[in-house]
């Protein structure tokens, strides 16, 4: 049954040009859910379909901007889960923690399934993945690294969209305030301790050798 589902993502993620968030994160997000209820309790069948499918919408979102890839994917998610042989009852269960994954959302869900899913989503976009993921989607968007006269954004406003440091500072290093489990945040913690001594060795790096008469 599980296959059939991972058969489904793979095929609808293998057509997206975004290597954060493909097959990969996919896996990641499964096996952050299934970790996470081992200590927090939740239903693995729905966890583990939920994380499977939360984001084969992705796709069509990255052509269209406008498209809500959460609701997308909690949309397609019945047709597959039914096809799969999921049981029926638990169905709705899944399409709820899909539907309320998103970060951006702000949304605090009901279920402890969509809790743990949503903690999963975020604790793979945080620490030394997530640094991978976000330079390498600054790259592929021709952000800079960071801002040259003030990377730590200490006299102007940080934008996230133009320099991948400002988007570690200002989101990958905050999630860890966002998780919902106990078991998450202390994952969180533990990951922004390497986020925290990345940012200091980056920052000691650039500022190597700066001074009067060397800019």
């Amino acid at each position: 049954m599980m296959e059939k589902i991972l058969h489904s993502a793979r095929t609808h993620l293998e057509s997206t040009p975004n290597a954060g968030h493909d097959i990969t994160h996919t896996l990641r997000v499964r096996d952050l859910c299934l970790h996470i209820s081992r200590f927090e309790g939740g239903d693995p069948e729905i966890l583990e379909a939920s994380a499977l499918l939360h984001d084969i919408g992705r796709p069509a979102e990255l052509k269209d901007p406008g498209t809500d890839h959460a609701a997308l994917s909690a949309q397609l998610s019945p047709c597959i889960l039914d096809r799969a042989g999921f049981p029926a009852q638990k169905i709705l269960a899944v399409v709820y923690a899909i539907a309320n994954h998103r970060y951006s959302s702000g949304i605090t869900p009901d279920s402890l399934e969509a809790r743990i899913l949503q903690d999963a989503d975020r604790l793979d976009i945080s620490g030394a993945v997530g640094t991978a993921m976000t330079f390498a989607y600054s790259g592929a968007h021709n952000r800079r690294l960071y801002h040259p006269d003030d990377p730590l954004a200490s006299q102007r406003e940080p934008d996230g969209k133009e320099y991948a440091l400002d988007h570690i500072l200002t989101k990958l290093m905050l999630l860890p305030g966002s998780m919902h489990t106990g078991t998450a945040r202390g994952m969180a913690e533990e990951r922004n301790r390497f986020l925290q001594s990345f940012v200091d060795q980056f920052i000691h790096e650039i500022n190597t050798g700066r001074g009067p008469g060397n800019e």
